[in-house]
């Protein structure tokens, strides 16, 4: 499933050369049999094998038995045989793990088949003879394509078609005649309301399997197109419907007028009321439910924490990530994030339950301009209702019949119907609370009666003012009622600051196995006292919370949490890419209690954890524990910033920040100011960006850590790069480069190195850029650098499209395409796509270059990164004229203070107006030779004289276009002067 290689205790090995590769590769093809020696003969050396080949086959077996062992290679009369144990081949894992997958749904099926074709490292066979890998490689590239080919029909069928587009693409170019792909990237363009796209795709298949094979497409083909025409199996414009609604209220009864008059409204803004615990959530939730069908294009969740007293009211900015992120869009902190959720909600039927709302000021951003909205809070929101015309709700203690109908629920009509009185009394001693009720409910035994004798003899005070001072009595007898293991259990979650737990959580706070946990939490469950509101996942009510608070912590159970969080994320982000730095430790990290199978799993549970992780950091940033706080902000960081939550992360680490100043962390204070210095560069911030960033390098040097101030110099050459200022960001690149190579970091090293190539490409000098990558990519390769041989192959395609070789610049391309695609990193994909578009450019492919562009654009928005889209908009304008890109790239470009790129997108839109509106064209063109020349870009400036050539008259142009070769000849841009030398001949020609 990649080259031959076999796996010990000291890492890799590889057999010795490509003879015995394929001697391992063939007995391993036919396990545990017998394969004859003139078989083996002629898969090795083929038909023109010499007469040695017998004596040369029996020294590579002697040498496989020094590898493998001297019993796993067994002689026979006829020939040799290996003796392979279960799962010891990849190929048997790989089968095992397929059939896993197709035992489950859903969400898991497509993580087990993702883990399945994780297996694959490469070409198969690769290393082998030409015989063997003719032989048998056709078989495994089919086992493989089969299961992709599921996959990606399963992530259609979970709703993910917008995802699969631009890998069925893809797959699609690779493979034309699999009717299956093409059948799959129909289907995914067509549910994203892409059907004209969709029947092209067709189109294309029928000419090709005609044309070629002189065959009509099979049925399952024409199936698909068929349906597409009749707009079948056709899904929304937007795809993304999100089904975000938490479990409804187990035995929830009653509110029978409220559920009514929710119903007979109409949509817009609803304002549900009431004091805590009163079943504002419960009402809100039941109803939305009830009514999923009357919004069949979404239903959205988010808890605003109003009223946690543990935590900070969630913002506006974070909330409306939360809700874009379940939209499929990617927030950013410069985009209008209000406006963008308006527009992706706009003239849709959706429904958005905004849950425990503190003020006004924290809902309008949020409401769409469309649909229906349930907001719930313990206050009116008077200015809302006022503002928005929202109708309110207000609930009060429950009415005696609702009462009587929620005990029926949950004791059953006998048992209620058996004690009349005691039912009512129990609910007259409950306040009537639906809260309290639902406690009470859960421990009352053998009688009704017992049960309220007892709650009249709890003298527990209120928690919250006297008209809960039922709820309080409730949970005091529901918490007295309970095992001494259980008991422990709930006090110590109370502990917990995030908004749910795990087993693992409950394990690592009472110090006991998993199993014992979660017994226990399903005890606290049958109680009533936690909700199991996700599968393997539990939360308590904000006023159960407060009651276990109450009752105390331990200081050793919150260490123990805290230390599980750590340790999981540790073991989860050594799935991702490496860091270049990490701060130092003064101890080794613990074992983790969960194990992941590969980056998928463990980006899905950092992914989920995520406002557990942000909490804990929160609460140990004020009580401790240091310095495990900054380990975990540490370990955590890449993941906020590779996977769109870096507004999250932004208002996060101030916190944190402040808490490293107090107690006086220095290397935890450059750290913190190095990634909110990356986080909001990326973030369009750039100002703030290089501020952190600059103070990130002064505090580490001064901390003498020099691995965070050379990571620091590094980052600062980049910023100062997209920024205009080149001169200054050569000189921090070397200095970069210098500090790296002192301090044996190759990961630091490289990704300086490709710093210095992309000044040296800006500044025009091309062959030192090339150099440099060259050599990075050596680095890379040496030292198992993923991400950064990724990175510096892009880079070296656009050097080497620029010198000319447009082929190797292509394939250069797809290499760190395909790399950024097995690291999961939708930045670099964007990243390389745009260079593809550009190689198609250079070539006049333009509809080639279009859909590059278009499929870097998608990656950008779904990272969140302004420099990638800003890049994709240029890229997709130049391809299809297209003013709106170009003006919204120039928008992103301004207001980031991208320097670079507003040369590049002025000069683009200059080309485009340059016949209809060349007044506007030339200030455009005026601009970006303006901006080009004060940064000192040589390449754009070429580029912008170009476009001044195109805005004016040809007498005028000729200048401008001489200049600009002048420029490309002295920089060795041989694609630039090919541009330069067909615009002086058209000039020629008109004049």
């Amino acid at each position: 499933m990649g080259p031959v290689t076999v796996l010990g205790p000291a890492g890799p090995v590889r057999p010795a050369g490509q003879k015995q590769a394929s001697v391992l590769a063939a007995l391993l093809l036919s396990p545990n049999r017998v394969v004859p020696e003139d078989r083996l003969i002629d898969l090795t050396w083929g038909e023109q094998a010499p007469r040695s080949a017998r004596g040369r086959l029996q020294v590579h077996v002697s040498d496989l038995r020094k590898l493998l062992g001297a019993d796993v290679i067994t002689r026979s009369s006829s020939g040799y045989a290996i003796e392979v144990g279960p799962g010891a081949r990849d190929l048997d894992v790989f089968d095992a793990v397929v059939a896993d997958a197709r035992g489950l749904t859903g969400a898991a099926a497509v993580a087990r088949l993702h883990e399945a074709l994780e297996l694959w490292t490469g070409t198969p066979l690769d290393g082998v003879s030409d015989e063997l890998a003719e032989l048998e490689r056709p078989a495994l590239v089919e086992r493989r394509l089969a299961v992709v080919e599921e996959l990606h029909e399963l992530r259609i069928a979970e709703g993910q078609p917008a995802e699969t587009v631009a890998d069925l693409r893809k797959l699609v170019d690779e493979h034309p005649y699999r009717e299956r792909l093409r059948a799959a990237l129909m289907l995914a363009l067509h549910r994203c309301g892409r059907a004209a796209e969709a029947l092209e795709v067709y189109a294309q298949g029928h000419e090709l399997l005609v044309s070629e094979l002189g065959i009509e497409p099979g049925p399952a083909l024409r199936d698909v197109q068929l349906r597409i025409l009749r707009g079948e199996d056709q899904a929304p414009v937007t795809t993304v419907r999100p089904a975000e609604l938490p479990l409804a209220a187990r035995g929830f009864a009653g509110r029978a007028n409220e559920l009514a008059a929710l119903d007979s409204g109409d949509d817009g803004v609803w304002v549900i009321t009431g004091t805590a615990g009163v079943g504002k959530t419960a009402l809100a939730v039941r109803w939305a439910h009830d009514a999923r069908d009357r919004y069949p294009d979404g239903q959205l969740y988010v808890n605003l924490r109003g009223f946690d007293a543990d935590d900070e009211p969630l913002s506006p900015t974070a909330a409306l990530a939360q809700l874009l992120r379940a939209l499929g869009a990617s927030p950013s902190e410069t985009d209008d994030q209000s406006g963008l959720f308006r527009s992706l909600l706009a003239d849709r039927k959706a429904l958005v339950v905004l849950d425990n709302a503190r003020d006004a000021a924290q809902v309008l951003p949020l409401l769409p301009s469309t649909g229906r909205v349930l907001v719930t809070s313990r206050h009116r929101l008077g200015d809302l209702v006022a503002r928005t015309g929202a109708r309110s709700l207000a609930l009060t203690q429950l009415p005696g019949h609702d009462s009587h109908a929620l005990l029926t629920s949950a004791l059953g009509a006998d048992r209620v119907a058996a004690e009349p009185a005691a039912a009512a009394e129990l609910a007259e001693v409950c306040g009537h609370h639906p809260l309290a009720l639902r406690i009470a409910a859960a421990n009352v035994g053998a009688s009704i009666a017992a049960t309220v004798a007892e709650l009249r003899g709890d003298p527990l005070l209120a928690l919250d003012g006297a008209e809960l001072g039922a709820v309080a009595t409730a949970f005091s007898l529901s918490y007295q009622a309970l095992p001494a293991d259980q008991q422990r259990l709930f006090r110590v979650l109370g502990i917990v600051p995030g908004p749910d737990f795990t087993p693992h959580a409950a394990s690592a706070l009472l110090d006991v196995g998993t199993g014992v946990a979660t017994r226990l939490l399903r005890g606290l469950a049958a109680a009533n006292l936690v909700e199991a509101h996700a599968p393997g996942r539990y939360r308590f009510h904000d006023l159960v919370r407060r009651y276990a608070e109450e009752l105390g912590d331990e200081a050793e159970a919150w260490d123990r949490l805290f230390a599980s969080y750590l340790a999981i994320t540790d073991a989860a982000v050594a799935h991702l890419a490496k860091r270049i730095v990490t701060l130092p430790r003064d101890d080794q990290p613990g074992p983790s209690p969960v194990e992941f199978a590969g980056s998928a799993e463990a980006v899905a549970w950092l992914d989920v954890e995520a406002p557990n992780l942000v909490a804990a950091l929160r609460r140990a940033a004020v009580s401790g524990p240091r310095p495990q706080v900054w380990y975990l902000a540490d370990a955590v960081r890449r993941f906020f910033h590779d996977h769109g939550r870096r507004a999250e992360w932004l208002e996060l680490t101030p916190v944190l920040l402040r808490a490293a100043r107090r107690h006086e962390a220095p290397a935890a204070e450059a750290l913190l100011h190095l990634t909110m210095g990356g986080a909001a560069f990326r973030e369009g911030r750039h100002k703030d960006g290089i501020a952190h960033t600059t103070e990130a390098a002064r505090a580490s040097r001064a901390c003498g850590w020099r691995e965070c101030e050379a990571s620091a110099v590094a980052n600062l050459g980049s910023m100062l790069d997209w920024s205009g200022r080149l001169t200054e960001a050569v000189e921090h690149s070397r200095r970069a480069v210098e500090l790296f190579r002192e301090l044996g970091n190759p990961s630091g090293e490289s990704h300086a190195m490709n710093s210095v190539s992309c000044h040296y490409r800006q500044l025009g000098r091309l062959a030192e850029a090339r150099e440099c990558l060259d050599e990075s990519v050596a680095l890379c390769r040496k030292e198992s650098l993923s991400f950064w041989e990724a990175a510096n192959l892009a880079d070296l395609g656009s050097v080497l499209l620029a010198l000319g070789d447009h082929q190797y610049a292509e394939h250069t391309l797809h290499l760190a395409l395909e790399l950024f695609r097995e690291l999961g990193s939708r930045f670099g994909e964007a990243t390389a796509l745009n260079g593809l578009s550009a190689v198609h450019l250079a070539r006049d492919d333009h509809d080639a270059a279009r859909q590059a562009a278009t499929e870097a654009l998608e990656c950008a928005r779904q990272d969140g990164d302004q420099q990638a889209e800003a890049v994709a908009l240029i890229r997709l304008g130049r391809a299809t004229s297209g003013r709106q890109h170009l003006v919204r790239a120039l928008e992103i470009a301004k207001r980031s203070g991208l320097r670079g790129l507003e040369a590049e997108a002025s000069a683009a839109l200059a080309h485009v107006l340059a016949v209809a509106h060349p007044t506007t064209a030339r200030s455009h063109a005026t601009t970006a030779l303006a901006v080009a020349r004060a940064g000192g870009f040589r390449l754009l400036e070429a580029e912008a004289l170009l476009a001044v050539a195109a805005a004016e008259s040809p007498e005028q142009a000729g200048h401008a276009v001489r200049e600009a070769l002048r420029i490309w000849h002295d920089t060795g841009h041989v694609t630039g002067a090919a541009r330069a030398t067909r615009a002086l001949e058209d000039l020629t020609a008109r004049s």
